[in-house]
Parts: structure tokens; sequence; C-alpha cells
């Protein structure tokens, strides 16, 4: 067995996409190989930002063998009333160069046709990957591609060479004008632009880490790791780097080695975000902290070469200069109270068709009024109605317009600085929480407030002039906004009726409307109740419970969660799934029957009384779990209904010949049926 080695040489690619096309690069090489049938034990995929490389392990030399049938034409359309060969006949001859004596004939179906068969496979490992090679290639796809020169292919960035070894043997791969050979080229600068002779694949990357380049994306990732680790503990601080932050190091580097640089203490007078945002976002430097959290005037660089003081000394001017500008934008601010800049937003869209920011401030200090009442928070609703009426005025200061990320975080600290409540600027820096799955939610009643109202605000509006989200299309991030609902409302236990709530505050976007008012409507709460769904998966509910829990549109999300949380409970009973198995039998009857009307008096048998009694004594309770919400219990009652519904199916015919008895078994079904579906559609749940 072999080891082959891919290597597409490039220009620089966008640390963005680099570990996304390692994984595209190994999906389409798994596909393309299994479908030419080629064998291997593992197929990797690696590289640096200035190469793409295929690894396969353990290829056999040669493809998978299989016997492979051919259909041709009926044996009466393949000749003539001469016997001689029709052109239908020919052209199937043709196309699989082939003579009349390799056909076999068979019968299909009454009649006889003529068949072809081969043996397919079992060609050279290295003659197949130098034929779909240059499809791997051409396969991957780019957020944005390029041509280069006069050629006519694209690629991410310009494709400088290839290299493609089995062993020791050479593939010679042709894309283009690039024809692969046994060269590679090492680390720009420290090694230069000259290529090298990669021996073997088995060598290939021994022989790239003396020519400084660590190819292996996991291992540059360890290295870093390991350096973060060692010059914190020996600064006695520690490292402010996440995930993220440590993929796009791994993406910018072939040889990351570790300096450390500093800058003027006098910055830290800065709000610590501001400095993050600096080191991080624009420099992808490593910020140090106290075990305080308190920051400290160094900082980690990840150079992609050896480090000296030369360069050490440039990173720290770059920064310096950032910083200053920093100060500089921060100090302007805060010459001007956060309330002089909203009649800025009046100058600043929203979205399309849609007013401006200023317009948009003035509907969320309506709409949290309104959420106040419903969400009994109305002891809250002053300092919500200040914290919308200025949460969105930092987006007009210099310090915002410089570093977007910090919107709200801006905010905060220019609320603090006018004295405002210190609910007021916790809330207009909460706001914007959750960003992401999984970020935290706003702390403070006012910021709930204000968050929920800026939320829904994005989706009545936008959906008001027509816009609506798809599976592939979403630029303004409405499925990320409604996540943010729907977390804020399920971890902080609170229901809100969403469909009085629309018909409340319909009159703010009324005069924005592009489409009709009852296609608007239908069109939000089809996409909050798809969202829901979904959002339901990630909190461990399976595709049927939901569906049972949720049998029209959403309209209190807090309270179908609660709903969905008790079926997916109680499912684990052996009673609610043999439940679940007689209420297959119980729509199937009463499916598309009129409501008839139910008789207690004409019941005969002892186990429709018995369904009877179980459905009339029940139902009190069962109401009162509604009412309460106490969804355990109310499933708790359902499914107690399972050994009188046993033996009703058992003991009670229900197309009884009594035109009479028939009707009222039916409606008692009905009755139950109806019963069941206030709470759960057990003809949902699947019978496992």
């Amino acid at each position: 067995m072999a080891r082959l080695v891919f290597e597409i040489g490039v220009e620089e690619i966008p640390h963005e996409i680099l570990l996304d096309t390692f994984n595209q690069l190994q999906t389409e090489a798994t596909k393309l190989f299994e479908e030419n049938g080629l064998v291997f034990k593992e197929i990797k995929t690696t590289g640096t930002p200035r190469r793409l490389v295929l690894l396969a392990e353990g290829m056999e030399p040669k493809t998978i063998t299989r016997k492979v049938e051919k259909k041709g034409p009926a044996l009466k359309a393949a000749y003539d009333g001469e016997g001689k060969p029709t052109k239908a006949l020919e052209g199937f001859l043709r196309a699989n160069n082939i003579t009349e004596k390799d056909l076999t004939q068979r019968e299909v179906g009454g009649g006889v046709y003529l068949f072809y068969e081969k043996e397919e496979g079992g060609e050279s490992a290295s003659t197949v990957l130098e034929r779909i090679l240059p499809k791997l290639l051409s396969s991957l796809r780019f957020p944005k591609a390029m041509r280069w020169a006069t050629y006519e292919m694209s690629f991410v960035r310009p494709v400088r060479w290839l290299c493609a070894l089995l062993d020791n043997k050479i593939i010679p791969v042709q894309w283009g004008h690039l024809t692969a050979d046994n060269k590679s080229y090492g680390h720009r600068t420290l090694f230069g632009l000259q290529s090298f002779v990669v021996p073997s694949a088995s060598e290939y990357e021994k022989t790239l880490q003396k020519h400084f380049v660590i190819v292996d994306h996991t291992a540059r990732r360890e290295i870093i790791s390991k350096e973060i680790s060692a010059a914190s503990q020996t600064l006695g601080v520690e490292a402010v780097c996440d995930e993220g932050l440590l993929d796009t190091l791994v993406s910018l580097t072939e040889y990351p080695e570790m300096a450390v640089g500093s800058f003027e203490e006098e910055f830290l007078k800065l709000p610590k975000e501001v400095l993050i945002s600096e080191m991080i976002e624009h420099q992808k430097f490593i910020p140090l902290q106290k075990k305080d959290g308190s920051l400290v005037n160094r900082f980690l660089i990840v150079t992609n070469t050896h480090p000296n003081e030369t360069i050490v000394a440039g990173n720290e001017r770059v920064i310096r200069a950032r910083f200053n500008d920093g100060k500089f934008f921060f100090d302007e601010d805060r010459k001007r109270p956060l309330e002089s800049r909203l009649e800025d937003l009046a100058y600043v869209s929203f979205a399309r068709n849609l007013g401006s920011l200023k317009d948009k401030t003035e509907r969320l200090e309506k709409l949290v009024g309104i959420l106040g009442r419903y969400l009994h928070m109305e002891k809250d609703i002053p300092l919500a109605t200040m914290t919308a009426h200025l949460c969105k005025a930092d987006l007009v200061t210099h310090m915002v317009y410089e570093f977007p990320e910090l919107q709200g975080i801006v905010g905060y600290y220019y609320a603090l600085h006018d004295g405002l409540p210190i609910n007021v600027a916790i809330s207009i820096k909460e706001h914007y929480w959750p960003k992401f799955s999984g970020d935290n939610l706003p702390s403070l009643n006012e910021g709930i407030l204000v968050s929920l109202a800026d939320r829904l605000d994005n989706l009545f509006a936008l959906y008001a002039q027509g816009y609506e989200v798809t599976g592939s299309r979403d630029p303004l991030a409405l499925r990320r906004q409604t996540l943010g609902i729907i977390r804020i409302l399920i971890e902080k236990k609170l229901h809100l009726p969403l469909r009085d709530l629309y018909k409340e505050v319909f009159k703010l976007y009324q005069p924005y409307l592009a489409i009709s008012q009852e296609e608007y409507e239908k069109r939000v709460f089809d996409f909050i109740t798809t969202r829901v769904k979904t959002v339901f998966r990630e909190y461990g509910f399976a595709h049927d419970e939901i569906e049972a829990g949720i049998a029209m549109a959403v309209e209190d999300i807090y309270d179908v969660f609660c709903r969905v949380s008790a079926i997916h409970t109680a499912r684990s009973g052996e009673n609610f799934q043999n439940l679940a198995v007689a209420f297959r039998r119980v729509k199937n009857i009463i499916r598309g029957l009129q409501m008839f009307p139910l008789k207690s008096d004409i019941l005969s048998e002892m186990a429709e009384k018995a369904l009877y009694e179980t459905y009339t004594k029940s139902l009190p309770d069962y109401e009162k779990a509604l009412e309460k919400r106490d969804y355990p219990l109310a499933i708790g009652i359902l499914t107690s209904f399972r050994p009188v519904v046993d033996r009703f199916f058992d003991e009670v015919l229900v197309m009884d010949p009594d035109e009479q008895k028939k009707t009222n078994r039916i409606a008692l079904l009905q009755h139950v049926d109806a019963m069941f579906m206030r709470l759960v559609d057990m003809e949902k749940i699947v019978i496992e």
C-alpha cells in the first residue's frame, strides 16, 4: 500500500477560509476517489497559507474491479427484416466499442433485450489519479475566485506549483499550464524562492520542515498553544486568546514563533474592550491580563519568521498608533453627551424603505412599553424606555465608526460618563446580547426588554417590506436575531403572547407594508414557527416530539417549550409509547368525519363506559393543569388513559351495525382526541 501527497502551491489564501477549504478538499477528494474505485485507508487534508495538501494513506495499487451490465435495444428493434443491425444497435455497439459477439440476450418484462457485460476497474491507481486530480482542483469552490495572467483556470489565489507523489513516483497531473512534479517550495523568507526536491511521499512533512514549513495545521496549533502557555507562565499573566484567534494565527503562519511586545501604561486608561479589539481584531496580537481580568501593557506576537528587535519594534509602533487613534476618538466623543447625538441618527438609514435609525429608535421606545406590560415588567419600563432612547446613539460616534465591533460597549462607557443610571448603561451594552449561539443573555430586565424590542422590530419591519429568509439567503441575520428572541424567552422563563403583541404593534409597521396584511402576518408567524422548531432540536428534542407539541403557529415560545419538554420527558415511558400506538387507531377511525354529539345514556359496553368515565373524571383536572401550565401533570393525566383505551379497542366494535351505537362511539373517540390535541398530537409520535 502506498501514500499519496498532492500539494497545491498558491499565493497566500485568506486566513478566514483556509480551515474550511481543508474540509472541502477532504470531502471532495473522498467523493471523487470512491466514485473512481480507488481504495485507501484514510484521507487527510492540511496545509498553510501558501499550500493546500491532500494526504491519502494506504492507497492500493489498483482500483476496485466490478462487473458492469449495460442494457441495449430490444431484440426486435436491433435487427431489420433482413436480419441486419439497425441504427439503434450500431449506435450501441459504437458507444461501447464492442461487436455483436460481445452481446447476450435476456428476457425483461416479457420482451427480449440485448445486453453487454464487462469488467471495469483494475486500473493503475497512478493512472486514475493523474486523470481525476485536475477535476479535484476544479471542484473546489470559494467565496471569491480569480483568474490570473491569460490562463483559463480560476482559483482562490493564483496557483504557482503542483507536487504529486505516490510513494516515490511522480504523478504528472496537468492543470492548465501546470504539470505536477516532485518539487516544492519552502518558507518565502526563511528559505528563499528556489524549489527543492521531495524525495518521497513518506518524507514530505520532514522535508518541508527542513525548509521552515510546518505543513500540518494541527501541529502549528499545538506549537502556538504551547508557546502562549510558556510565555504567559514566564510573565505571570493570562493570555486572552479564544479558539477563533487561535484558528486565525494557525491560518496566517507556516513557521510560527513567539515574541513579546509592550506599550505605554497610559493606554491602559482606555476601556479594556477597545484595547483588546485593537490587538485582536486589527493586529492579531494576543492581549495579556492579570488574574483579576485587568490588562497589562504587554502582548504576544505570533510571527511567521524568527522574531527580532526590529520586528517587535515595528509591531509596537503600529499598535501605539492604533491606541493613539482610539484615545483621540474616545476623548473627542465624550465631549458630547449621547443625548445630543439622537438627531444624527436621522441621517443614518436603518434599511431600505424602512426609514432612519431615529425612526427605529422611536419604535423601540414604544415597543419596550408594550413588552413591559405583556411580560409584567411595568416597574422596569421607565429605565427600559431611556435605554431604548439612547441604545443606538453610539452608532454615530467616532469610536464605533472606527471599531464597529464595539457598538453597545462604547455606548456603555459614554452613558457612565454622562452620569446615566447604571442599569441604563449596562442595558445599552447588553441589548445586543446574545450576539451568537451560546452567548450571554442580558442580565437586567431593562436589557431584556430592549433586546427583545430590537430583534422584534428587525423582524416585523423587514418582513413588512417583503423580505423573506430562504435556505441560502439571510444577509440581515434574521435567523440569528430570532434565535436571540427564543433563547431569552426560554431561558428567562417569559411568556410572551406573540399574536396579541403583533396585533397591538401592527400600526407601527403598517406604513412600510409592501405586501398584503394577510400575507405579512402569515410570513412572520411561519418564519417564527419554523425557526422555533429548528432551535428546539438544539435543546435536544426529537423531531416528532416537536411536531407533536406544535400543532399550529407558535404564539407563546416559552409555553411551547414547556409543552415539548413535557412530551420529551414522558415519551420514555412504556404507557406513553403504547398510548401513541392506540391513538393511531383513533385517528384512522375519526379522520375526515364530522363531529358527532356524544350521548352518555346510550353507552352500553362496559369498556366504552369505562373510557367515558375516565374522560369525564379527568377533564376538570386536565383543564386546571393546562391553565396552570403544569404540563408534566397534564401529560400524566393523558398517560393514565392507556389501559382504558386498550380495553376499549379490545372489547368494543366501533363500526357497529347499529348506526346510533357507531356514531356515539365515534363521538366518544372524537371527544377524547380533542382533549389530547389541546396538548399533544399523539399521531405525530414516531413509534420505535
